[in-house]
């Protein structure tokens, strides 16, 4: 038993520090679970470490009867420093097929997409993330909630 444990002692701290850290995460509700393309959905998040890049991903939970095998969203993205950048991400919900993609659990899904990579700020402060939905047809139904997950770059 006394061999195994720094066995299991460094594989846990090699675990732990794999992948990418994960600084924030939040995910805000969809009233009527329909997302009205007008309805842009807000995070605030506290940069501290500018000496590290940051990846932002959005993400869409689903019903299972979503009838879009993908959206089309606004990521825009303004820093603390004043800048703001833009960028239009699809976000794919089902395969050629129509087979849900992502994680299940009964009736809810939840895909995540990369929607920025790799992001370096010029200084600390509050950056601020809003999400919308540009899609054609006003109303998304199926949707619940919308996300957004940041983590420091590898």
């Amino acid at each position: 038993m006394k061999k195994l444990l720094p066995l299991l002692l460094l594989a846990l701290i090699g675990f732990s520090s794999c992948g990418p850290k994960k600084i924030y995460e939040k995910y805000i509700d969809i009233e009527r679970i329909t997302w009205n393309r007008f309805d842009v959905k807000t995070f605030q998040v506290d940069i501290k470490d500018i000496s590290s890049s940051y990846d932002f991903y959005i993400a869409i939970r689903h019903h299972t009867e979503v009838p879009f095998k993908f959206i089309t969203t606004k990521f825009t993205l303004y820093t603390p420093s004043g800048e703001v950048r833009m960028l239009d991400v699809e976000i794919n919900l089902k395969d050629k097929e129509g087979k849900l993609l992502g994680d299940g659990m009964g009736d809810l899904w939840d895909v995540v997409r990369l929607a920025r990579e790799d992001f370096v700020f010029t200084e600390p402060g509050i950056c601020t993330i809003e999400v919308s939905s540009t899609m054609s047809q006003a109303d998304l139904p199926g949707i619940l909630q919308v996300g957004l997950i940041v983590k420091k770059a590898t």
